[in-house]
């Protein structure tokens, strides 16, 4: 039952795997939050505790159903969006990145809304090399031929407009996110692959990786004590996919993949893949993304939000406990099917 006499906070994207995360936190702050989903069915993940959330069915797609969820409201955190990189997906990816937040800001101006905190990308911020970059990135990804990275980066500079117009946002940049509870299996797609011994060889490349129960915490703390305005990155451990795959072989005692792809021989083989497959398990997208080294420095964030990362290895065995007690995959010769340590969804 939401009290109408405190803050009142609206989370978009409950029920993905930064979003879902998120409202447990809020919810363990005791914080008033509301959702705004389109299938309340879905809320069942979060067990008895979503009784505690003030429900809204809606679309971000659709204004009156925004203006509803927004009344009352003091604190916004906008996490929704579509992550894809297949062809097909293509009308769906700028509808739920950028039209959703166009859609939702246009309303946040007619509103007194306190503070804001998007959850952007580090696509749209920009990056892709092997110096970890900051805050301050010039974005020069326009080589890269993929529709998320471009939907990210037109939502990103539509935010940074209304920004300047006096709309009241703190961006946070999340990294490569892993953890439990990756329902659809949005951002550990490698890592199921892995454990279900389908992934032969690696690409050279390699990224940030960090906790999605982090990455929550770095949208709490964005809201907290983050500036309007500013930009903060959330990450964890800049690391090679050769240095990713021996720590999972570490963990899970399966041999390390064999095969080094160079990134042309890696996106010619998703552009075949594409052909004779509708869910290939590497596409062309993937693997242009893939085959460059997306390592970020989040000083900034530890500094100014006094945000911390777990150790990675911990990280992946609960990742890897939770998709094994799913049944998504075998559970490694090394791992007893009893291990349940660290396999809490906040």
């Amino acid at each position: 039952m939401i009290n109408n006499q405190e803050k009142l906070t609206l989370v978009t994207g409950a029920t993905g795997f930064i979003g879902s995360h998120l409202v447990k936190y809020l919810l363990k702050k005791g914080e008033n939050v509301r959702v705004l989903v389109r299938d309340p069915d879905k809320l069942m993940i979060f067990g008895p505790e979503q009784n505690k959330l003030d429900i809204v069915k809606g679309d971000l797609l659709k204004i009156n159903d925004i203006s509803t969820a927004l009344d009352r409201v003091d604190r916004l955190y906008h996490v929704a969006g579509f992550i894809s990189t297949l062809p097909r997906d293509k009308d769906k990816i700028y509808k739920l990145n950028y039209d959703i937040t166009y859609n939702l800001f246009e309303e946040c101006k007619k509103k007194n809304i306190e503070k804001i905190v998007f959850l952007s990308s580090i696509f749209a911020l920009g990056g892709g090399g092997s110096i970890p970059v900051d805050e301050k990135v010039d974005c020069k990804l326009g080589d890269l031929n993929a529709d998320y990275i471009r939907a990210k980066r037109m939502s990103e500079i539509y935010v940074r407009r209304k920004i300047s117009e006096g709309l009241p946002v703190v961006l946070v940049y999340p990294c490569f996110c892993y953890g439990p509870g990756d329902l659809n299996n949005s951002s550990s797609k490698l890592l199921v692959l892995f454990l279900n011994k389908k992934v032969p060889g690696y690409i050279k490349g390699g990224q940030n990786v960090v906790d999605v129960r982090d990455a929550a915490i770095g949208l709490y703390l964005g809201m907290e004590r983050g500036k309007k305005g500013e930009k903060y990155i959330i990450g964890g451990k800049n690391l090679s996919y050769y240095e990713l795959f021996a720590l999972l072989c570490e963990i899970t005692g399966y041999p390390h993949p064999r095969i080094k792809l160079s990134g042309r021989m890696g996106k010619f083989i998703g552009l075949i893949n594409q052909a004779f497959s509708s869910a290939p398990k590497l596409d062309r997208q993937s693997a242009e993304i893939m085959c460059r080294y997306w390592y970020y420095d989040d000083s900034k964030s530890r500094r100014e939000l006094d945000y911390k990362s777990r150790p990675l290895k911990e990280t992946l065995i609960d990742s890897i406990n939770w998709f094994c007690i799913r049944g998504s995959a075998p559970w490694p010769p090394s791992m007893k099917k009893n291990n349940t340590a660290h396999t809490t969804q906040s």
